[in-house]
């Protein structure tokens, strides 16, 4: 789980439309699991994604070929269970996959993400009657999978100045992009180490780039932070006071199940 890869790839595409992607994975006390993963696309990113330019995002939408071998990717015993394209009168379009985990033990999961030349680890999954742990290994890498990176140029006090001064001309750029990755108990969760646990359900990664937009000098540093490379463990200490991020900086997470 690469935190700035499908923001620097809406940027580069100068997307002028929203990008929603949530993920949400339910824990049953039997040791099976359902995953759902919703995307939807504004007007424009959809018109894209059928268009040439849309290479980097046409992944995200899964056909039905695409949703069965995510489903084999996914771990033995992962099957789809349904696949459905939603519209909207305003224009969006996405697609919602429901896969069905027949042995949580056996789930190696990825959040859906655009292919990368260097493949993210998988998070894995414990169960103990209703002790669950999660584990995942990306945590303390930076962008690149912990591999030796391109060098980017560092950002100056001139560039983030300059880059401040063009928000107004970024958000509607970034508007609407808003990734999410949670975990849930079938009946709720009672009690987690993790940083974030609201209503049973917690929180891996929230990214709503309209609210961290709402301020220049937050969106500044999480731009100057995703260009130099960050981990998730870094972003989640660096960016724990910050409205519109969530990422959770532990390895290792461990709930109880109701």
């Amino acid at each position: 789980m690469k935190i700035s890869s499908l923001i620097l790839a809406a940027v580069a595409l100068l997307l002028t439309s929203c990008l929603e992607i949530k993920s949400t994975i339910t824990v049953n006390k039997n040791g099976t699991a359902i995953i759902e993963e919703n995307i939807v696309l504004g007007a424009q990113l959809a018109s894209m994604v059928e268009g040439e330019q849309g290479g980097q995002f046409r992944s995200l939408v899964m056909t039905e070929e695409k949703a069965a071998a995510r489903a084999k990717k996914l771990g033995e015993g992962v099957t789809v269970k349904s696949r459905e394209e939603m519209k909207t009168a305003d224009g969006k379009s996405g697609v919602k996959v429901v896969f069905a985990v027949a042995d949580l033990t056996k789930l190696k999961y990825v959040p859906f993400e655009p292919e990368q030349e260097n493949p993210t680890e998988p998070m894995t999954f414990a169960l103990n009657g209703a002790s669950l742990t999660i584990t995942n290994p990306e945590v303390d890498k930076k962008r690149g999978g912990g591999r030796a990176a391109v060098p980017k140029p560092q950002m100056t006090p001139e560039k983030l100045a300059m880059m401040k001064g063009q928000l107004g001309m970024m958000k509607p750029i970034l508007a609407g992009l808003h990734m999410v990755v949670e975990i849930k108990g079938a009946e709720g969760i009672t009690s987690s180490d993790a940083a974030y646990l609201s209503d049973g359900t917690i929180s891996f990664m929230d990214m709503d780039l309209d609210k961290l937009m709402e301020k220049s000098d937050n969106f500044a540093s999480f731009a100057e932070a995703t260009n130099n490379g960050i981990s998730i463990a870094d972003a989640a200490v660096q960016f724990s006071k910050v409205e519109g991020l969530k990422f959770e900086g532990k390895k290792v997470v461990t709930a109880e199940l109701k």
